[in-house]
């Protein structure tokens, strides 16, 4: 299902998104024991997998290009997005009209790659292992723990079309409640976030810290547009205490080299689906969809 990722003196527009990368690897281990048998990404909420849903959401917003990183024990996830004949037989027989249009979606528009990250070695990490793919393109990174459900365009597609005009890279942020604080990547930023409507310029992002020691109330939620010096930056991080590289480390590098970077607020659901209960909740509120 390879197809060629087209440079970017190829592209009808040289600022084009339509990579993504996934990074699906992680062990599961708040799903455990479900998840020494099932990847967490597949993991139904209401009648389809969390990562149908994030799929849709890039497919909706003009990727092209899907990338997954996985491990050695995730090779389901291969399966559901393989469209087998067979698959294909019961997808008709079985599951309802809006899936079986979204599968053949996915099935006619979007390439799908899938790479093996070896070690837990951090998001950074697995990022780096998307290099020979992406290139030297401009491209999305897509957490599929955070699932962001809203009748309008998705940020996703906001972030692509802001970032076709000014080539910076960007990330959704949220609002916080005091106690998720040490839980997230925390902005720093000179301007009043609370007065601004959309998109806030960063200038640091402290990683996790102690509620006294937060530059603001605004975390980092899964949705990144970046440019492709994210690499080098990646590459030049050294990892923390636990021998992993940490994605905040590298944006915060090409911000200190002067590589502009935006927050982007979300107006969308969040549901974190990389715990039981943000599980639970997606899939309570959108089986009253279904």
């Amino acid at each position: 299902m390879k197809s060629k990722i087209l440079t970017i003196d190829e592209r009808w527009d040289k600022n084009l998104i339509d990579t993504a990368v996934i990074p699906a690897a992680g062990l599961g281990t708040r799903f455990y024991p479900i998840t020494e048998f099932i990847p967490k990404e597949l993991l139904p909420v209401a009648d389809k997998p969390c990562i149908h849903y994030i799929v849709k959401e890039a497919c909706n917003a003009g990727i092209k290009n899907i990338v997954i990183i996985i491990s050695e024990r995730k090779k389901m996830l291969k399966d559901y997005f393989s469209f087998g004949q067979s698959y294909l037989e019961k997808l008709y027989k079985y599951c309802s009209e809006e899936t079986i249009n979204e599968i053949e979606d996915f099935k006619s528009n979007l390439n799908f790659y899938f790479i093996n990250q070896d070690k837990p070695l951090g998001l950074g990490h697995a990022i780096l292992c998307a290099e020979d793919i992406v290139s030297k393109n401009p491209f999305a990174i897509i957490l599929p723990d955070d699932l962001l459900i809203s009748k309008k365009e998705s940020e996703l597609s906001r972030m692509i079309k802001s970032f076709n005009d000014n080539n910076a890279n960007y990330f959704t942020i949220k609002h916080l409640n005091k106690s998720e604080i040490s839980s997230y990547g925390i902005i720093s930023t000179d301007e009043d976030i609370n007065a601004i409507d959309e998109i806030v310029k960063i200038n640091k992002i402290v990683e996790k810290p102690q509620l006294e020691k937060a530059p603001s109330d605004y975390g980092v939620i899964g949705r990144y547009i970046v440019n492709p010096e994210i690499f080098d930056a990646i590459k030049n991080t050294k990892p923390g205490a636990l021998g992993e590289i940490q994605l905040t480390d590298s944006l915060n590098e090409m911000i200190n080299n002067n590589i502009t970077t935006y927050g982007y607020k979300i107006f969308s659901t969040r549901y974190d689906c990389g715990t039981p209960k943000g599980l639970s909740e997606a899939t309570y509120k959108l089986s009253k969809l279904i």
